[in-house]
């Protein structure tokens, strides 16, 4: 029993140092948000708990006043809490990520951040996922959606709309959606140009797996009827850990305060 409690805490100390590090690199490089911020105090906790020797002396610098004991208890219950809620959440990511769509079905592509130079990293992940569901499945169309922010050349839609065109895919085929500011008006505004348009049926979401949580409770919180599955672009492992940290604060956000 205790070599098996001693492997647990060498492999607890190797990932929470590992991502100690990744969230640190990120913050550093720039990647600020609440995602890096506390995927790191929740990494350092990790590595505080599981090399026993510094556990011991801060609990035991903790229990000599009333208040640094109380603190201390706090401070585990709470990250013990987030921990277990993070682990289930990430479960359900990826079972969501996980829903194959049906074939032909309509194509609604989430945006990203459009550079000056033109799509970001993770928008260009989503068009290059939209083109391939688009050549595997000709008789679907696409939904691209994203408007315009304060930093951006063009709107997201507009990006999406001309990279695809340039890269062979048929501007028949793509219905453009300029209005969005987020996931929640993404699909809310491609669903009225879904219907604008008559096209009903199954739908197909098109963004980072991450995400695909996010966006499948908005379709409930929508009313979408019908299968909805899920096609993932490809996210690179730079932005993976911290933006999947981040979804984990988006989702009950998204259920308290944005639904309408």
């Amino acid at each position: 029993m205790k070599s098996m409690i001693f492997i647990l805490r060498i492999i607890v100390v190797f990932f929470a140092g590992l991502f100690s590090a990744y969230f640190s690199a990120s913050i550093a490089t720039g990647l600020v948000n609440i995602g890096s911020i506390a995927g790191l105090c929740l990494s350092l906790w990790l590595l505080c708990v599981a090399i026993k020797p510094l556990h011991n002396w801060i609990k035991e610098m903790c229990m000599k006043t009333m208040f640094t004991k109380v603190m201390f208890w706090l401070v585990n219950i709470g990250f013990i809490t987030f921990a277990v809620y993070g682990i289930i959440v990430s479960g359900a990511m990826i079972y969501f990520a996980c829903q194959k769509p049906a074939d032909n079905s309509t194509a609604i592509v989430l945006g990203a951040q459009v550079k000056s130079w033109g799509p970001s990293e993770m928008l260009r992940g989503r068009i290059n996922a939209a083109e391939e569901y688009l050549i595997q499945n000709p008789d679907c169309k696409a939904v691209l959606t994203g408007g315009k922010g304060d930093d951006e050349p063009m709107s997201e839609a507009d990006s999406m709309y001309e990279a695809m065109c340039d890269d062979g895919i048929s501007s028949e085929r793509l219905i453009k959606e300029n209005k969005a500011t987020n996931t929640y008006e993404n699909i809310m505004y491609s669903q009225e140009i879904l219907a604008e348009n008559n096209i009903d049926g199954d739908i197909t979401i098109i963004t980072d797996g991450f995400h695909q949580f996010r966006a499948r409770i908005i379709a409930n919180q929508l009313g979408i009827k019908g299968k909805i599955g899920a096609v993932n672009a490809k996210t690179s492992l730079r932005y993976l850990p911290t933006f999947a940290v981040r979804e984990w604060f988006g989702l009950p956000y998204q259920i308290l305060f944005q639904s309408k």
